[in-house]
């Protein structure tokens, strides 16, 4: 019997709004961000410096960006005994970002990619397998490299106009989130046994005997677990393939990284490449776990704030801007064409022609 196919648990609908939140919230800050930095003679300054090879430039490190986005899918749907085109792993990235950044706390990217995955043939245990391990290399890329920096370059990590306190308490959660699912990774039954420890509390198991809703969550819970489990067993049967999509990893976020370097350069600045390359790793560790679609408004808000340690004041809204046109608005376009023809919107629209 053929295996249903998976909800991408995203529709068309949804996507549109989420868009729509999106760039709404996104441009919104990013013009109040310019409106109380701007300063005419830095502005102007910065505009007639600009260099036409920053353009280049950026278009080269997006498409590393996407070839080592593509490359890891593609490495781990060879793991799980399937084949994927690069292209097809580029579009899976590609789609999966666009899900991620119109829907809350990036919820919808994961499933969506599962879904894509499956359509091109895979099981859906081992599209989730793919998809898992892509978040299991992210986690561990940002908790090595945050806890690395914090210990050997903590001179170059700055709060900016932030205060100490939340600063240094959102590096705190963001990292212990990335370090959890690190440590699960390595001690897969250690979930089973902090569950087990909850349940010898007679409160806790009279809570969730009385709601049917944990209780639903609880199961539902397990289940991901089991194939959490499942994942990693796969993972340890290929340990050189893993070696290679974490190499991917690492290119994947150090282009995405050296964007704002670019941009810097290319308006006249010092583009201070490790400090931005550290100060980057931080809030990427902080950013995925913002309400918002696409994190934004709090994404825009976040960068200028801290930034603004050594970025000029009076260019901080401009650089704002160009990294998120870059890194968020770019995706979207791209991803969101992908995106609606996976979802059937041509011939949607199509058959209501007819």
């Amino acid at each position: 019997m053929p295996e249903k196919k998976e909800n991408p648990g995203l529709d068309a609908g949804k996507a549109l709004r989420g868009l729509k939140i999106a760039i709404g919230l996104s441009l919104l800050f990013s013009t109040l961000v310019i409106l109380a930095t701007f300063d005419e003679e830095t502005f102007l300054k910065a505009i007639s410096s600009l260099s036409p090879l920053i353009i280049l430039e950026i278009l080269i490190l997006l498409m590393i960006n996407f070839i080592a986005a593509g490359l890891e899918v593609k490495i781990m749907v060879k793991a799980t005994g399937n084949n994927l085109a690069l292209r097809e792993g580029i579009k899976s990235y590609l789609v999966s970002s666009f899900a991620s950044n119109v829907t809350p706390m990036a919820s919808g990217g994961g499933p969506f990619q599962i879904y894509f995955l499956h359509k091109r043939g895979l099981s859906l245990g081992q599209a989730t397998t793919v998809v898992l391990t892509k978040f299991v290399l992210r986690s561990f890329y940002f908790s090595f490299s945050s806890s690395f920096f914090l210990l050997f370059f903590n001179e170059l990590i700055s709060p900016g106009a932030l205060p100490d306190r939340i600063f240094y308490f959102c590096i705190a959660l963001g990292f212990l989130i990335a370090a959890s699912i690190a440590a699960f990774c390595l001690s897969p039954d250690l979930i089973n046994y902090l569950i087990k420890c909850l349940f010898r509390f007679e409160k806790v198991r009279n809570l969730v005997k009385r709601n049917y809703s944990l209780k639903r969550i609880l199961v539902r819970g397990r289940k991901e677990l089991r194939d959490f489990h499942h994942s990693m067993e796969v993972l340890a049967q290929h340990k050189k393939k893993v070696i290679l999509a974490a190499c991917c990893t690492f290119v994947y976020w150090s282009s995405l990284f050296l964007i704002v370097p670019v941009i810097l350069k290319g308006l006249g600045y010092e583009p201070n490449f490790l400090q931005s390359y550290i100060m980057l790793t931080i809030f990427n560790l902080i950013i995925p776990y913002m309400p918002t679609p696409g994190a934004s408004g709090m994404a825009e808000l976040g960068f200028a704030s801290i930034f603004v340690s050594f970025i000029p004041k009076g260019i901080i809204g401009l650089v704002t801007f160009l990294w998120r046109f870059v890194s968020f608005y770019l995706i979207l376009i791209i991803g969101g064409l992908f995106t609606f023809r996976e979802l059937g919107w041509k011939k949607r629209k199509d058959k209501e022609n007819e």
